[in-house]
């Protein structure tokens, strides 16, 4: 019984982690359209405010539980991966997010996975199947069907949206490979608060947090979701997310992930009134699902080749 529950605890914490992710996509996405915010003072505030507030966690609650001794190889490693992994993701996809919308960039980054089944296999960790081909076809129709609504000589969605969320998705690919090698050395909230903290440090000398435009008329709404779309969507998702993988397998977490893309959708529909061809539908239903596939058929068999 006592097991049931701390998997029930962690099926909890999963769905509202990657919900909260989606939401705090499309409140990024309320920000950018209503407010003179910038991607990059924004990139450099979630990145900055949620990696103290991580380390902070990690600090308190499982630094005497999981000491980590800090070695030169691993910082260097570490440093890589904030730059190229975390700080690429966040920033690629909040540019998605700013020249098209939340639900689009949500869902472009998740042709992540079919980066990482052409890496294993160039680095010949997996063999080439038709399985593979089926995947790749696959994610690149949806992605078709995504930008042009099934109108081939017209695009719905900014060239520089998709090319800015296809990039979210290598950026998420290299991400996901290169964490699984730091995690044998770092423990998460470590990995995640300090390469998020990295990253925001490295931001400030793009677009410090104190070039901000208090002249604009900041409202207590506007000034809550901002501040919220951080602290909700992005360090409480981080939070819920790590601790849900006590009591998950990776695959369950994998599988239930797919609410973030889910909620992004639905909040931008419902709160931004983004309206969605049939055709666009159906590319997101066939991304969502290979992704899905690939978390299910594909993930336990490449694990060991990282």
């Amino acid at each position: 019984m006592h097991e049931n529950s701390r998997h029930i605890r962690g099926l909890i914490f999963v769905i509202i982690g990657a919900a909260l992710w989606g939401i705090g996509g499309t409140a990024a996405d309320y920000i950018f359209r209503n407010t003179p915010v910038t991607v990059d003072w924004y990139v450099t505030f979630r990145l900055t405010i949620s990696g103290i507030i991580l380390l902070g966690a990690y600090a308190f609650f499982s630094r005497k539980q999981q000491p980590v001794r800090m070695d030169r190889k691993t910082l260097g490693m570490l440093f890589v991966y904030s730059l190229l992994g975390m700080t690429l993701v966040q920033y690629s996809f909040m540019a998605a997010i700013s020249h098209g919308n939340a639900a689009i960039a949500t869902v472009l980054q998740y042709t992540g996975p079919i980066y990482i089944i052409l890496w294993l296999v160039i680095r010949k960790y997996s063999k080439w199947s038709r399985v593979d081909g089926v995947i790749i076809i696959g994610m690149i129709a949806g992605v078709v069907l995504l930008a042009t609504n099934g109108n081939l000589d017209k695009m719905i969605v900014k060239p520089a949206a998709l090319i800015w969320g296809l990039i979210s998705g290598i950026a998420l690919a290299y991400y996901t490979l290169h964490a699984q090698k730091l995690l044998y050395r770092l423990h998460p909230l470590q990995l995640v608060g300090g390469s998020m903290l990295i990253g925001g440090i490295a931001m400030n000398f793009i677009h410090p947090l104190w070039d901000f435009d208090f002249s604009f008329n900041w409202t207590f709404g506007l000034t809550a979701v901002l501040i919220l779309s951080v602290l909700l969507g992005t360090t409480l998702a981080f939070l819920l997310y790590i601790s849900s993988l006590k009591h998950l397998s990776s695959k369950e977490a994998g599988i239930l992930g797919i609410i973030e893309p889910a909620s992004a959708v639905v909040s931008s529909v419902i709160w931004l009134n983004v309206s969605m061809g049939i055709y666009q539908i159906i590319g997101i239903i066939i991304i969502l699902g290979i992704a899905i596939y690939i978390s299910v058929g594909r993930k336990e068999k490449k694990q060991p080749a990282s």
